[in-house]
């Protein structure tokens, strides 16, 4: 089957799952006209001020951004079904100093904080509703899947990462969601468009209250980097409060190989295990994360191009690339609540998957703290501590968000 009737399948099966039939009475109010519709737009705004901080033991100068991210979001009403959504980001320095790296500014003499300046649409994208069940969003998009440990927008960085394509939602399956998405182009953190013909599909369903379990295949073809094209097919799932307890379990496998005009063999693993506690402020967990390699290249090792890697292996962000010998990570993490703000403690222990090499640890700390309804601040720290792969990392953030 061709790429383009895979396409066309999927979208049929969709659309006969809807059954072509008016949504419910539940969807969002329906505007008069299209007048009124962007009359009554939803318009909000983000603001968001960041210092970074990034100390490196090598030859590099010490890098400090001080950026601010301008954010308009805008979502009309829904006339006749359709809505359209549109958001515009700008990333600005906010003082005359350039001491660091963004990988545009040309400042290579510097540690790298990968937000450059740049101003751009973020999403411009039409909505559908009107079929039961199933929802329908064409254009640049947020897309979001799962934990974003595969697919993700990259939230940490300024310049967030957004999709162009069409996705797909279907729910008329009792307790679970089927998410479908084709990308032809994706608007990366460094304000270019790779150019792509990849395919997100995810099946998330809730065999019960406490029991999560999710299938999913990310079939990704990209026309101007093919090495990195991939084939990824995994599962997911999820047990919390087992026996009546307030223990919690994750466990998750995925395969991945070489896909399209991929000229590199590949075939690797991913594999996760995590044991927590819930208590009545937060949780403490303990898991292992092994991305697999072969030690002869980068190519054969388990990769994630589309994810949030900050959420993942640390966030000193020393593992963007899983290494040729594959990557373990051995982690703790503690979180909770004290009043309305939250407090975040994570301990990392990195090793290579096919050998006994340690690649180092990190520990990571984040506070939280709202200042009024519309403004937070974070306080964040992550040190890393080379064991022979990279180098001594410390990097530090802090931020202030106000969203009205």
């Amino acid at each position: 089957m061709t790429k383009k009737q895979l396409v066309t399948a999927v979208a049929l099966t969709l659309a006969t799952l809807a059954s072509n039939t008016h949504a419910s009475d539940e969807q969002k109010v329906q505007a008069g006209g299209i007048d009124e519709a962007f009359k009554e737009s939803d318009v909000k705004w983000t603001f968001r001020y960041r210092a970074e901080s990034v100390d490196q033991e090598n030859v590099l100068q010490d890098a400090t951004a001080s950026t601010l991210l301008t954010r308009i979001s805008l979502e009309t009403l829904s006339y006749n079904d359709f809505s359209f959504r549109f958001e515009v980001d700008n990333v600005s320095m906010v003082s005359n100093r350039n001491d660091y790296n963004s990988l545009l500014n040309g400042q290579t003499d510097h540690s790298v904080v990968a937000d450059p300046e740049a101003t751009e649409i973020n999403q411009a994208a039409l909505l559908f509703n009107g079929f039961t069940d199933t929802a329908m969003t064409i254009g640049r998009q947020r897309i979001n899947l799962g934990n974003q440990r595969f697919v993700g927008g990259v939230g940490w960085r300024q310049n967030e990462q957004t999709y162009d394509g069409i996705l797909f939602t279907n729910k008329s399956i009792t307790d679970a969601t089927i998410t479908y998405a084709y990308i032809n182009n994706i608007n990366t953190i460094l304000d270019s468009n790779l150019d792509t013909e990849s395919h997100f599909i995810n099946y998330d369903w809730a065999l019960a209250t406490d029991v999560k379990l999710s299938l999913y295949g990310y079939l990704l073809d990209f026309k101007t980097a093919p090495t990195d094209s991939s084939r990824t097919i995994g599962a997911r799932v999820s047990f919390s409060d087992i026996q009546n307890t307030p223990f919690f379990i994750k466990a998750e496998y995925a395969k991945q190989d070489d896909y399209a005009d991929n000229p590199v063999y590949r075939d690797s693993n991913y594999l996760l295990g995590e044991l927590g506690y819930a208590f009545a402020n937060g949780s403490v967990s303990l898991g292992k994360e092994v991305l697999t390699g072969d030690g002869s290249s980068a190519g054969n090792a388990f990769q994630t191009p589309l994810a949030t890697k900050h959420k993942f292996q640390g966030w000193a962000d020393q593992f963007l690339t899983t290494p040729v010998g594959g990557l373990e990570d051995t982690f703790i993490s503690f979180n909770t609540s004290i009043g309305t703000s939250s407090l975040i403690f994570q301990y990392h222990n990195f090793e290579a998957e096919d050998s006994s090499a340690d690649y180092g640890k990190e520990l990571g700390l984040s506070y939280k703290m709202p200042l009024t309804d519309h403004v937070s601040m974070v306080a964040k720290l992550a040190d890393y501590e080379s064991d022979g792969f990279s180098v001594d990392t410390r990097k530090a953030w802090l931020m202030f968000v106000a969203k009205f």
